[in-house]
């Protein structure tokens, strides 16, 4: 397995993993929303690749500024390939973004999840959960 940041032309291959967790609703990025995100110098994109070369996995991971922290992380859209799934790759994903947080100076790394069964695996990463956190959707 290979852990990397994003190139440009993994952006259809990104957007394919995107489709197979986002509702009826859910609009993936378009190839310019990548161009433009990833030349942003707190933005990152990464992805995992298996021996085939065929990327497996993604997250997106945010640098925030925090006058606490210095920079705080934030962990978005992590996504496993749907037939790739518990085999381990979500934990070497997260390892692998976790390990370039701390390279780039966060000292906090934050992540939301729909999913309670992914929450063990966040936690055994040294994530806890907040119960004061809620989320709040709203629609037209």
């Amino acid at each position: 397995m290979l852990f990397r940041k994003m190139r440009l032309s993994d952006t259809p291959r990104v957007i394919d993993l995107l489709r197979q967790v986002g509702s009826q609703e859910f609009v993936p990025p378009s190839r310019f929303w990548f161009l433009i995100r990833l030349l942003l110098p707190t933005f990152y994109v990464f992805v995992l690749e298996d021996e085939t070369d065929l990327v497996v996995a993604t997250v997106f991971f945010n640098r925030l500024s925090n006058p606490k922290y210095n920079w705080r992380g934030y962990i978005d859209y992590v996504v496993v390939e749907k037939s790739c799934r518990r085999r381990g790759f979500c934990r070497q994903i997260m390892t692998g973004v976790l390990i370039e947080a701390e390279r780039l100076g966060c000292r906090e790394v934050l992540l939301t999840t729909s999913h309670p069964e992914a929450q063990a695996l966040y936690e055994s990463l040294g994530f806890k959960a907040k119960p004061s956190s809620v989320l709040m959707r709203r629609t037209a």
